[in-house]
């Protein structure tokens, strides 16, 4: 005999068991081709209220897909005070799974504020690394614009230079004139 055990849909509706037996006494065959036997049936627990605790053989399709109602008790009814426990145990599962879904939605927030906060961190580095190109543009042409200021003001004293040597000429040769002038008039 193989036993091996499997949980469908993360459901607690029932635990399952899968069981191959070596003889095949029971077979059933559903509408859509499907067909449960004693060597692919599973084994489950019921969770219900009214049949707490029980083992049954079930359609290994359960909750996958089309099944067929193959099923057959394995043990006896629950006894009265299983029944009367039933109520109590399942109102604790009602609150682990409604504790398990608070989870999880507080889980897939959790993930979503911090898919959120990366994506934020990722904007903000990509806009620092855009400031930072930004300013690494503005030095270079800070010290382009000091270049030219320092090669103006270097063209600006080289024209006082020579607008000052153009006047000095201009009065030695204004003077010279003046001497030449007086020199011709007294001969």
């Amino acid at each position: 005999m193989w036993v091996g055990v499997s949980i469908v849909d993360g459901s607690f509706d029932s635990e399952e068991v899968e069981i191959e037996m070596s003889s095949s006494s029971g077979t059933y065959s559903g509408s859509n081709g499907h067909m449960c036997t004693y060597e692919t049936c599973v084994l489950r627990t019921s969770l219900t209220v009214d049949n707490f605790g029980r083992t049954f053989l079930g359609c290994s399709r359960y909750k996958v897909g089309p099944k067929c109602p193959f099923f057959k008790w394995i043990d006896n009814p629950t006894c009265v005070r299983g029944n009367e426990a039933a109520h109590f145990v399942q109102q604790k599962m009602d609150l682990l799974r409604s504790e398990l879904q608070l989870a999880h939605e507080r889980e897939r927030a959790a993930t979503q504020v911090a898919a959120e906060a990366t994506q934020m961190a990722e904007i903000a580095q990509d806009r620092a690394a855009k400031a930072t190109e930004r300013e690494r543009k503005f030095r270079a042409s800070s010290v382009q614009a000091k270049e030219i200021a320092v090669r103006a003001l270097e063209q600006e004293r080289k024209c006082r230079i020579a607008l000052m040597l153009s006047w000095f000429f201009f009065l030695f040769w204004l003077c010279c004139f003046r001497v030449l002038a007086q020199v011709r008039m007294l001969e």
